[in-house]
């Protein structure tokens, strides 16, 4: 059935600016204002200037691509606005201009939100709140005010296929969220990209995209748990590709970082989580930055390129017990692996390091193992180095050939052991121990084929022992 111009509603409902339609079917508006209240499934034939507001279990709103358009909303903090009702759809809408949200819906458990844009309103495209289940597919989110898409205190949604595009603040953002899908999103220059917070837990971020951020693409802020990045891309980002703070139990798998303004993986005061498959290439200031984070798994990453103007393919600062294995460095400035500021109790295991001014460079770090790693092709550095206050380290079976210096032990370096490490054909040294390192032990460790070998003695002279060497001279060093 449908229903004519408004002038046939009743004068009494028009003059409160309230308009109550409880009529199935489809109906026209021209140029009419105030607030629409529908409870039963509609249709729009035309634009309609003023809010909506549904009320009503299992209404659907199906806009057929006309626009609701503002300013105004008030109390209802949206153009279109769902209240406390269960299962509504609101499909094909264009909603813009409304001095508050673009669509705002509360405690409407199952609401689906499909092929909807929200352009150009004064806070955010669309903001959901206090939701359970449901779906938000297929919406555009373009150069609204705050926020493209805002999750508040929901759960068990399924976000997928939107585009967050030009947006003040985040593009799509998780508060309080818990075990919410977000697959196939695009967000393209917003503040951030996609962010989740203030205790989100047990979400997933699959197959997203996040590109031209003036900060992070995307972030997992301090106090949310156990969410889940994988195959997701984050590229040319005026800040991190990737920003964990505080993100506990995160597990961030097969993603791609590349061509950020600064780390493409930046991982601060995070304990436990996996970290695995990862690519970061061409990132301005480095690939993985790890700062006072503990309890990590780093596996098969790969970082490439990153840091031009100076910078390390893999950073771990004040961090500790972590395994990092079989990652892939090459081509920084800086070193490929570098463990500073008393990081401790870490096992690096199967790293590949080249291409860099160190494949492995600890300073002022204790405890660490590094066992079976590769640091060939740094010309011009050395494949590894310890210094500036590097103690009781191990080192064993890992290679060093074709660098600078294979192993160089400076700058009060002590207390460290290696033994059955291989270092040939590098330019200066294979094992080079400076007259400040002391107490550091060499043992069953080959080096041929290097330059000078002998010069390696005079400067050993503070009591490091040298045992079972097979080196290019006959003192063993």
């Amino acid at each position: 059935m449908r229903v004519g111009p408004w002038r046939r509603m009743t004068a009494a409902v028009a003059a409160s600016g309230l308009l109550l339609l409880s009529t199935a079917g489809s109906f026209a508006v021209s140029a009419s204002s105030g607030t629409l209240v529908i409870t039963t499934n509609t249709t729009l034939t035309e634009d309609y200037v003023g809010s909506i507001l549904i009320e009503t279990d299992g209404v659907t709103l199906d806009c057929a691509g006309h626009t609701v358009m503002g300013p105004g909303a008030g109390d209802l903090n949206g153009g279109i606005s769902v209240h406390f009702a269960t299962g509504v759809t609101v499909r094909n809408c264009t909603v813009s201009g409304f001095d508050v949200n673009g669509i705002y819906a509360v405690g409407a458990a199952g609401l689906r939100l499909a092929g909807n844009t929200a352009v150009r309103n004064h806070d955010a495209g669309t903001w959901l709140s206090e939701q359970a289940g449901g779906g938000v597919v297929g919406n555009k989110l373009l150069d609204n005010g705050d926020n493209g898409l805002v999750l508040w205190m929901t759960s068990d949604l399924q976000v997928k296929d939107n585009v967050a595009r030009d947006n003040s603040g985040v593009g799509i953002v998780l508060v309080g969220t818990t075990g919410t899908v977000l697959d196939s999103n695009t967000a393209v220059g917003n503040a951030t990209g996609f962010s989740a917070g203030g205790a989100s837990s047990g979400n997933t971020f699959i197959s997203n995209t996040a590109s031209g951020s003036s900060g992070p693409g995307f972030e997992l802020a301090e106090g949310s748990q156990r969410n889940v990045l994988r195959a997701n891309t984050s590229s040319h980002n005026g800040y991190v590709g990737y920003l964990l703070d505080g993100a506990d139990g995160s597990r961030v798998i097969g993603n791609t970082a590349k061509a950020n303004a600064a780390d493409g993986f930046m991982v601060s005061g995070t304990t436990s989580g996996v970290l695995r498959g990862n690519r970061s290439a061409a990132n301005e200031t480095g690939g993985f930055t790890f700062q006072a984070s503990n309890d990590l798994r780093i596996t098969g990453n790969v970082a490439s390129g990153n840091g031009p103007g100076g910078g390390n393919a893999f950073l771990f600062q004040a961090s500790h017990d972590l395994q990092v294995e079989d990652n892939v460095a090459q081509d920084s400035p800086w070193a490929c692996f570098g463990l500073y500021d008393g990081t401790h109790d870490a096992t690096l295991a199967g790293n590949k390091a080249s291409g860099c001014s160190a494949g492995f460079d600890i300073g002022g770090s204790t405890g660490n193992t590094l066992r079976g790693n590769t640091a060939n092709g740094n010309v011009g550095g050395n494949g590894f180095s310890l210094g500036d206050g590097a103690a009781s380290n191990t080192l064993s079976g890992n290679t060093a050939n074709g660098n600078n210096n294979g192993f160089l032990l400076w700058g009060d370096a002590n207390e460290n052991t290696l033994t059955r490490n291989v270092a040939n054909q590098n330019t200066a040294f294979g094992f080079i121990a400076d007259a400040a390192a002391s107490h550091n032990t060499f043992s069953d460790d080959t080096a041929h084929g290097s330059g000078d070998f002998d010069a390696g003695q005079s400067a050993d002279c503070v009591g490091n022992t040298w045992l079972h060497n097979s080196f290019g001279t006959t003192d063993g060093i």
